[in-house]
Formats: structure tokens, C-alpha cells, sequence
């Protein structure tokens, strides 16, 4: 995969104090990407924001750079002018990018949501055991785990 790396350069979180009770809450999730610059011929930094909107209760934000690596010398050229002439990536760069932000920055702020009391950001499903009693037939038999 030629966007590698993941480092953080920035944090903001905040939990909304006045906040009430809520039966649901929205969760938005965005990337953009910031910029682009040529480290060398074949690497590209790109920095970009992600942020998780939780409404009324509150946002996890981060900033963090990205290294878009190709062996084309042509590749990494054409990106860096493209973004400096229309601020954008070619889109085969920039889903790679973003897909590597929300894979990677989703247990960050996973980490932060839960240290500030926001929900998590995404469904977490626990694996769970049910253990029947001998002879009974657990309800769910078909979706557990082989105990030995």
C-alpha cells in the first residue's frame, strides 16, 4: 500500500458541558486533506484532519501527516502540481490517504472519546461465550464459539 505511516502533529477534544441526556446521537466522521509536499522523488507528505462530530456532546479532532509513497518519479511530480495549482490530490492518491486516516484514526480517537466520556465512534461488538448445562442446547448455537 503506498500510503504508509500514520503520525499525529495534533489533538483538540472536547466534551460539551451542558450536554444532556441523549436517546441517540449522530456521529459525523470527515477527512480533509490539508496539503501536500514533495519530500523526494518518491515520497509525498500529506497532512490531514480528521474530525468526529458528536453534536451537542462534543468532537475529537486530529491532525496528522501521511506519507504517500510511489516509485514513479512522474507520480509524486504530477500530485504535488496538482495540488499546488487546485489544492487537490488525484483521486487514486487521495482515497488511499483518506481510507489510511479513518483506518488509523479511528482507534485514536477511540482512545480520546473514551478518556473524555463521548461514546465510542464506531459499533463495537464483544465476542460473548454462552456456557449451557449439560444435556441443554445453548439458544444461540449456530452464532457461538467451539468450546473445548
Amino acid at each position: 500500500m503506498p500510503a504508509k505511516g500514520f503520525q499525529i502533529i495534533g489533538i483538540e477534544a472536547k466534551r460539551h458541558k451542558k450536554s444532556g441526556s441523549q436517546k441517540q446521537v449522530r456521529i459525523d466522521h470527515n477527512t480533509n486533506i490539508i496539503s501536500a509536499r514533495k519530500i523526494n522523488e518518491n515520497d509525498l507528505v500529506v497532512e490531514a484532519r480528521y474530525t468526529v462530530s458528536y453534536g451537542i456532546l462534543g468532537i475529537v479532532q486530529l491532525d496528522c501527516e501521511i506519507i504517500y509513497q510511489d516509485n514513479s518519479k512522474k507520480t509524486i511530480k504530477e500530485a504535488e502540481e496538482k495540488w499546488q495549482k487546485e489544492h487537490k490530490l488525484p483521486d487514486d492518491i487521495a482515497e488511499q490517504v483518506h481510507n489510511r486516516v479513518l483506518g488509523q484514526g479511528s482507534f485514536e480517537v477511540l482512545n480520546i472519546a473514551k478518556k473524555i466520556n463521548l461514546p465510542p465512534p464506531f459499533k463495537i461488538e464483544i465476542p460473548q461465550i454462552k456456557i449451557s448445562k449439560k444435556g441443554e442446547v445453548a439458544k444461540n448455537s449456530g452464532n457461538s464459539p467451539e468450546v473445548a
